[in-house]
């Protein structure tokens, strides 16, 4: 009895991921082989050309796409994506390949201004690119804000905050908030 439920769990998602390779090409954008979906992520914004998503790629539940036409997003080859995550810029993300991203992670490439002159919401938004190098793992619950960039091979803990004066080595392991260096990968 399991083995026919795993079968038909992993049917389900390579169907999810054939529909979603269709519905990305159908609106301009591109997506590799081999991708899996464990549920049809949310689009705030119908994407047009401005989404790329490579080979080999995995996306959980519950999953956001908040790119609008100005934005851009790209996932390389054999990225796993877990749940409920949201992905939010104006500007680009760009996701290197081998990389992890557990649930419940905000990638945030943009906010509002801030100034005391106008309400929030009538504010403009800021926006600064996000780079993810290759063979990242970022952890649950996670946020990366505009303008960070994550070098190859770095471990983010789970609850961390990456803002993008926070200076990163390679194959480094850091959590907190701030960031700290924990140690470096052997």
């Amino acid at each position: 009895m399991t083995t026919v439920f795993t079968y038909c769990l992993a049917f389900r998602y390579r169907l999810n991921g054939l529909l979603l390779t269709i519905y990305l090409n159908l609106c301009g954008c591109k997506a590799g082989r081999g991708l899996k979906v464990l549920r049809f992520p949310t689009f705030k914004d119908v994407p047009r050309g401005n989404i790329e998503i490579g080979n080999r790629v995995s996306i959980g539940r519950g999953v956001v796409f908040e790119i609008p036409k100005e934005g851009t997003l790209i996932v390389n080859d054999q990225v796993t994506i877990g749940d409920y995550n949201r992905f939010s810029s104006m500007n680009r993300i760009e996701i290197g390949s081998k990389t992890a991203i557990g649930e419940s992670v905000s990638i945030r490439g943009s906010f509002h201004g801030v100034k005391r002159e106008l309400p929030i919401i009538d504010q403009p938004s800021k926006s600064e690119p996000i780079f993810i190098g290759q063979d990242v793992l970022i952890g649950a619950y996670s946020v990366v804000l505009q303008g960070s960039h994550i070098p190859d091979g770095v471990v983010i803990g789970a609850k961390s905050l990456v803002r993008s004066r926070d200076e990163l080595n390679s194959y480094g392991i850091f959590a907190g908030t701030p960031l700290k260096l924990i140690r470096f990968r052997e």
